[in-house]
């Protein structure tokens, strides 16, 4: 009779496997957490403009000259500031073209960066330009 209720004390103090009783129905069951929606903020910012010389087919040798516009379109969460995104858009002509990345939207307007130190001679080349 003692190991019976040493059971019932056990079960009574939380330690036992839980009954009927202990179940908590679906209906009384929190809701379940929901992150809170992101609040976010779009930031455009200029990268690179210039223009291009564009030669009409239709007319006898006449240039036009068309100005483009790179900007960098990022979307970031107003909380932390981090970027969640970012695209670039090349405007040319009132027409907007999206690209993933800056290199691919200068390729697109036609403008190619040469890095100073492929400009510079070396020694050995300004001494064969002398001659």
């Amino acid at each position: 009779m003692g190991d019976n209720r040493r059971s019932a004390d056990r079960r009574a103090r939380g330690k036992g496997a839980p009954g009927r009783g202990d179940r908590r129905q679906g209906r009384e069951r929190d809701a379940p957490w929901k992150k809170p929606e992101q609040r976010l903020y779009a930031l455009e910012a200029i990268v690179d403009r210039g223009f291009e010389d564009v030669v009409e087919a239709a007319e006898d040798n006449l240039t036009r000259r068309v100005h483009w516009t790179i900007i960098k379109r990022t979307v970031a969460d107003q909380e932390s500031g981090k970027p969640i995104s970012a695209t670039y858009v090349l405007q040319r002509d009132g027409v907007d073209t999206e690209f993933p990345g800056l290199a691919a939207a200068r390729a697109a307007a036609n403008k190619i960066i040469v890095h100073p130190e492929k400009l510079t001679l070396s020694k050995a080349e300004h001494a064969a330009a002398k001659k």
